[in-house]
């Protein structure tokens, strides 16, 4: 495993379109029940999660 330049820089590109479709997906899962509002787990014994 070749070791990685310490001083190597990264570009990171803000893709506004991107991050309102995430949001939307996880506003999504809260209102439909999937992921519990009240602590963020998701709630396995209403829906089957496949891991």
């Amino acid at each position: 495993m070749s070791k990685q330049d310490p001083n190597k820089t990264f570009l990171f590109e803000f893709d506004e379109r991107g991050t309102n479709e995430v949001s939307e997906q996880i506003m999504d899962s809260y209102n439909s029940g999937y992921i519990d509002q009240e602590t963020g787990q998701i709630r396995s014994e209403v829906f089957q999660v496949n891991e």
